[in-house]
């Protein structure tokens, strides 16, 4: 039996017309001689009646606590919801399925609420259903503990369902339907020119990925690059294939370019949202070094960490850049907050062998007089902290720079 999972998110399965392309799919790996599993994300985006958000928004309306059990319980409800009603889309042009739960589908997690990790998958209820014939509808996003008690596994939990199924029933790829026609050399919305990058190693994807790109969550990429298993980032309305994240030997076998190897830079990613936070030493070296463990009680985390002899810049969430002021302010220490900014990240391959990129960047975005308040480097990634309302310009002019456009 050849398996393939497919995963529609929440902007693929709003309306009934949305609904039915998403079936076309499904009847299109039929046709295929597939045996699909399909896994659903909640109906919508935040103010949809199903939405997780929505459904978090109605709890907290009662009292301004849920505990953390209680609140999977009832967010879990968006994506069985969604499994349901896509049950019924297929049945309407006369494709048997079955619709199960994260838990009924043998997806066993911890008992971290809100947040879990998957432990194991057990696929033979899947399997047996398969079997007859049917379309498996998998309600994403969630799973069930060993005792049985549900829990959700974060947001974008529904990719980590895919690619979890996906690897359990060794799958011959994991479908994951998106807004976008697939991976991109930048954000389309920015850079209307961007290309679609048809072929990506599992390293280049998930550089891409925790450098702040949309189209597949962290935990997800990580655990197709774990067991390998191919991926495919496409969109329902595009007749092509998306985006193939694989193995080189099976890049070469499908006929694609190893863009890596042709470009010292093939995306630009981005995170907003940020705050700077810098601070001038006057303190003994061990107080200083206080400062990481007094965030890190607090569950707070960092990133673009700049540690000098008598300073030290990092970035955080804005959401918690006053939480970070007063918890260091109360340590004794004086901050300064630069807020809202955003990091742009050049992301390539060997990066670090190839003289001239970071003078590359440096020129064009001084030239078009976007301050760079701080950087960072890896040897795959060159990323920059910059004014948030500056991040636009800079993805579109260090596009044009690195001529992306030609890339593809």
């Amino acid at each position: 039996m050849r398996v393939v999972v497919q995963k529609f998110g929440g902007t693929s399965v709003n309306t009934r017309e949305l609904r039915r392309k998403a079936a076309g799919k499904v009847l299109e790996a039929r046709e295929e001689g597939l045996s699909p599993v399909v896994v659903v994300s909640a109906m919508g985006r935040t103010g949809a009646p199903y939405a997780t958000d929505t459904l978090i928004r109605l709890a907290l309306e009662e009292h301004e606590d849920c505990e953390p059990r209680n609140l999977d319980i009832l967010l879990s409800c968006g994506e069985t919801i969604s499994a349901v009603v896509m049950a019924q889309t297929l049945a309407s042009l006369g494709v048997p399925s079955a619709v199960l739960t994260g838990g009924q589908a043998g997806i066993i997690t911890d008992a971290h609420f809100g947040d879990a990790t998957i432990e194991r998958v057990s696929p033979e209820r899947v399997r047996s259903f398969l079997e007859e014939g049917r379309v498996v509808v998998v309600a994403g996003f969630q799973g069930a503990t060993e005792k049985g008690e549900i829990t959700t596994l974060g947001r974008g939990g529904s990719d980590t369902s895919a690619v979890a199924l996906g690897v359990a029933l060794e799958a011959e790829y994991v479908d994951i339907f998106t807004d976008v026609v697939g991976v991109m050399t930048a954000d389309p919305r920015i850079v209307p020119e961007a290309q679609i990058l048809k072929g990506l190693t599992y390293t280049e994807a998930v550089e891409i990925v925790q450098h702040g790109a949309k189209v597949i969550h962290n935990k997800a990429m990580d655990v197709a690059r774990e067991y390998r298993i191919p991926l495919r980032v496409r969109n329902l309305d595009d007749t092509g294939k998306g985006t193939l994240i694989c193995d080189l030997k099976t890049l070469a076998k499908e006929g694609l370019r190893i863009i890596s190897q042709e470009s010292p830079v093939y995306s630009i990613a981005y995170r907003p949202g940020l705050a700077q936070v810098r601070l001038d030493f006057t303190e003994a070296e061990e107080k200083r070094l206080n400062i990481f463990s007094v965030l890190a009680r607090r569950g707070i985390s960092i990133d673009l960490i700049s540690l000098f002899p008598e300073s030290v810049a990092f970035t955080v969430e804005e959401n918690k850049g006053e939480l970070v002021r007063q918890t260091l302010e109360k340590e004794g220490f004086s901050i300064r907050l630069n807020a809202p900014c955003a990091k742009v990240s050049l992301v390539g391959s060997g990066m670090a062998d190839r003289p001239g990129v970071m003078a590359e960047l440096v020129e064009a975005l001084t030239g078009e007089k976007v301050e760079i308040l701080q950087t960072g480097d890896s040897h795959v990634t060159i990323s920059c902290l910059l004014w948030a309302k500056h991040m636009e310009r800079a993805i579109q002019v260090l596009h044009r720079v690195f001529q992306l456009e030609n890339l593809c």
